[in-house]
């Protein structure tokens, strides 16, 4: 793993830590989404607030982990030089550009409708983003909340999927995760890409951050290869299924046509927001709901 930068001078006020003791905290976990759903985590976004109205971002990457990815999965984070190679990026008293990407700003006209559709009834950006799973249109990266403490668990069915980086994970050994190939790579992978550590209950370290930056690119690897391999076998089957005069396609989503008409008519006066419109006609896919509005004669 590259040298991680200590020594960096500031060049404004943007850029320069401030000083004390933050008043309130707020944290999340920067994850980046593969296109078969695997979340990957690639920083730490922590939200800070001092005295007189002072604020700062801190997004600082977990990099055994971020140098290992392709670019087919990880492009970097937008708005911020990772060819620096800093263990802390400050963004003092101003907004930084991966979240204002994806949160709604103050003057937006459907605000309030944005805030109570997550349970908020004050503005606060960060929070916002944290009780979503927004990602702006031009990456994968969504933000979950991440607990200010790290633990230590012992492993038992389930565990991994309620850990996050930095957390540990006690085993009796790797035999322990899983008693199938399948079921071990998919642990394994959940171990890795989450960022937690793994030692045995006699205190033998099995992953940690140096053994995380080996794994990660052989992890990934296998996970897009895995990925491909279904994919392919599903088109397989699909054409002998076409053969056989046996497959008969997706299923469409069946859509009350009046209701959809009202929806299109609300959403098109500025009445309802496009969320509530795919909640009210039951769909979950934008590009699906946009089809069902184009379909309207």
């Amino acid at each position: 793993m590259q040298a991680i930068r200590n020594d960096f001078q500031p060049i404004n006020r943007i850029t320069t830590p401030l000083a004390g003791t933050p008043s309130y905290i707020n944290s999340g976990i920067i994850k980046a989404v593969m296109k078969n759903g695997d979340k990957v985590s690639v920083a730490q976004i922590d939200y800070q607030e001092f005295d007189e109205e002072n604020f700062q971002y801190v997004i600082s990457p977990y990099w055994e982990i971020v140098d290992g990815l392709p670019a087919s999965v990880f492009q970097g984070i937008p708005g911020i030089d990772m060819d620096l190679r800093l263990k802390d990026y400050y963004r003092v008293n101003y907004i930084p550009t991966f979240i204002s990407e994806r949160t709604p700003s103050e003057s937006r006209e459907d605000l309030w409708e944005l805030l109570d559709s997550v349970g908020l009834d004050y503005y606060d950006r960060f929070e916002w983003l944290l009780r979503t799973n927004m990602r702006a249109a031009n990456d994968n990266l969504i933000v979950e909340r991440r607990r200010m403490e790290e633990t230590v668990k012992q492993f038992a069915s389930g565990v991994i999927s309620g850990l996050q980086y930095g957390d540990k994970v006690i085993v009796e050994s790797l035999e322990t995760i899983a008693d199938t190939t399948a079921g071990l790579a998919d642990g394994m992978f959940s171990i890795v890409a989450g960022g937690v550590d793994v030692v045995t209950q006699s205190g033998q370290v099995l992953v940690d951050a140096m053994t995380r930056a080996a794994m990660v690119p052989y992890m990934i690897t296998q996970r897009i290869i895995s990925r491909r391999e279904r994919a392919t076998n599903r088109q397989e089957g699909i054409e002998q299924a076409k053969k056989k005069g046996k497959y008969t396609g997706r299923k469409p989503i069946e859509v009350d046509e009046n209701t959809l008409r009202q929806v299109a008519k609300e959403l098109d006066e500025g009445l309802i927001t496009v969320e509530e419109a795919m909640k009210r006609v039951k769909i979950n896919s934008r590009s699906t709901f946009y089809r069902k509005l184009r379909g309207l004669q």
